[in-house]
């Protein structure tokens, strides 16, 4: 089975920060947005702070997604991968980015790196590259290096944070 991992640059505190805020406003905007297809109350159990369940975690994954680009985050990146055939793609979720918040999913996930884990990434990988870097805006050619050095070098041009959902997709 092949999955699909979109990668978003975002807030994490802010992201965080929802969850158990109680913010009726909030939840009024995002419900008005149509909350992507996602039951509303997945949105209320979010923002009120649960009560969770094991059964819905998939969906609060789903749910934190749009959160993010619903509070301004934005996609830059969607890659195809299967586990076991991509070690450095599964790694970068391989911890649970809500873990003392949401139950972890069985089917879906997301992982995060922050941006100063992202800078400390971009940092080792300039050690060797540095002369890849446009110096005017401080862009790197995404066809010249590694996608987690791309995405980490996207992170440091718009000082956030890098967030990784991924999710099943059957490709048959």
């Amino acid at each position: 089975m092949a999955y699909v991992m979109e990668v978003y640059l975002g807030d994490m505190a802010q992201l965080e920060g929802v969850i158990g805020s109680k913010d009726e406003a909030l939840l009024g905007r995002i419900l008005e947005a149509g909350g992507g297809g996602i039951d509303p109350e997945i949105f209320r159990v979010i923002v009120n702070g649960g009560p969770f369940t094991e059964d819905d975690a998939d969906d609060y994954t789903a749910a934190m997604e749009f959160l993010c680009l619903h509070l301004g985050g934005e996609n830059i990146d969607s890659v195809e991968f299967s586990f076991g055939d991509d070690p450095d793609i599964t790694d970068l979720f391989y911890d649970w980015a809500f873990e003392d918040q949401l139950p972890e999913p069985e089917s879906s996930g997301c992982g995060t790196w922050s941006k100063e884990s992202a800078a400390e990434h971009l940092g080792e990988w300039l050690e060797d590259g540095a002369d890849r870097i446009d110096q005017d805006n401080g862009e790197i050619d995404r066809d010249e290096v590694g996608q987690d050095t791309w995405w980490a070098n996207q992170s440091k041009v718009a000082g956030k944070d890098l967030f990784f959902f991924w999710g099943g997709l059957n490709c048959d």
